[in-house]
């Protein structure tokens, strides 16, 4: 009985040691992952510091992270004395091998962008699409694209990690998607949305088409998270971010993170009608109408081009609808500093390429509207910053899952 109990508690102890060695093991994994993501390059000595284990172990864990293909031999930094001898061995994250798609489902285009591990854009390629397109159509011209561009990049499948992508007019409510018309407040309000996406399970039918998981979050939140990423938000904290599009939308910052809010309703302040987005937006549309030589339907983007550029030139009907446009667009950007009190405010989205045409009466009424306004940037990504939030989106997936040693 004895030694049958001594052999249970010898079997339970070399049981728990195992899976105590297990899960050291992938802390320790997850260390020197971490440790390759911020920096250049190590040696081995390098990371036995960085993760403060010994050099044996630092070996076995670089042969792993070797096998695996997460890093590679890389340049190290120039050498200055050369008496030393040979110098070490530097390796670097072998970003090529782990790559993301970012993607924007818009109204009007649908975009991608690859990305490697390390940020760096592989490629990007737009494309227009009919405003009227189906919720099928429309995601599956998406998924063309990006196959298109995987095969512009040169790139297998198997290298890409995590696709995410943005979509206009949704608003997450606990698990599921919503297109703002179905709101009491947004009924009759066009400048989100997107022909027949509430009644679709968006996750599903993008990840569908693309045929893999697809992480889906609201394009303009996605479009702030560019701008704080690589664009005119860099460093700022709280953050009010007006996108200016063929639709036009917001997202709030608040300590460095998206503030979704109860229902991810925060910062959609386009459904009050008081604002006059859905005016502004119907003017822009009927005067850039009249410069194409379009009688019906959707101003198409030479129309668009066309009015600003005649704004330009101190055309007083163009100057006259661009005006009525800032001036909706600085409202509610007012409205929203008055709730959060921001270090900044960034007018982004496709229309912000046309520069100081409209964010100089952006910033007249903003500053007429705002007790003390806060700093005002003019986008540095234009209508590429969806497909970029996306890329990062994925990137953070990406990365939280080595961390986890999933992947």
């Amino acid at each position: 009985m004895r030694q049958d109990t001594r052999q249970a508690q010898n079997r339970a102890t070399s049981t728990t040691r195992s899976g105590d060695a297990g899960l050291l093991r992938r802390l320790n994994l997850s260390a020197a992952v971490k440790a390759f993501l911020t920096v250049e390059s190590l040696t081995v000595g390098d990371l036995r510091s960085a993760i403060g284990v010994s050099r044996p172990t630092a070996e076995e864990l670089l042969n792993a992270l070797l096998e695996e293909g997460f890093v590679r031999e890389a340049p190290g930094p120039p050498k200055v004395d050369r008496s030393a001898g040979r110098p070490a061995r530097h390796y670097g994250v072998a970003a090529e091998n782990f790559n993301v798609v970012g993607v924007d489902i818009g109204a009007h285009k649908v975009a991608v962008i690859i990305c490697d591990l390390r940020g760096e854009v592989v490629s990007l390629r737009k494309r227009g699409v009919d405003p009227a397109l189906g919720a099928a159509e429309r995601i599956d011209a998406a998924a063309r694209l990006m196959e298109a561009t995987l095969r512009q990049a040169r790139m297998g499948r198997e290298r890409v990690r995590s696709v995410a992508c943005g979509i206009t007019g949704t608003v997450t409510d606990g698990s599921s998607v919503k297109d703002v018309r179905t709101l009491s407040a947004g009924r009759d309000l066009n400048v989100y949305s997107l022909p027949g996406f509430d009644r679709i399970d968006v996750v599903a039918e993008v990840s569908a088409r693309f045929k893999s998981d697809v992480l889906v979050a609201n394009d303009i939140h996605l479009a702030a998270v560019a701008e704080q990423w690589r664009g005119a938000a860099a460093g700022a904290r709280d953050l009010v971010y007006i996108h200016a599009g063929r639709r036009i939308g917001s997202a709030i910052v608040i300590g460095g993170h998206i503030h979704n809010g109860r229902h991810g309703l925060a910062a959609s302040v386009g459904s009050l009608k008081m604002l006059g987005w859905r005016e502004a937006m119907s003017d822009l549309d009927r005067e850039s109408r009249k410069l194409a030589g379009e009688s019906t339907g959707e101003s198409t983007g030479e129309g668009v081009r066309a009015l600003f550029e005649a704004a330009t030139t101190g055309d007083p009907a163009a100057m006259r609808t661009v005006d009525v446009l800032a001036e909706a667009l600085a409202l509610g950007a007012s409205t929203l500093v008055h709730a959060i009190d921001p270090d900044l405010v960034v007018l982004g989205g496709g229309l912000s390429r046309t520069g100081e045409v409209l964010a100089a009466p952006f910033r007249q009424h903003f500053a007429a509207t705002s007790f003390d306004p806060p700093e005002f940037r003019v986008s540095l990504l234009g209508d590429e910053s969806v497909a970029l939030g996306a890329a990062r989106l994925a990137l953070d997936d990406i990365e939280s899952r080595l961390l986890a040693g999933q992947t």
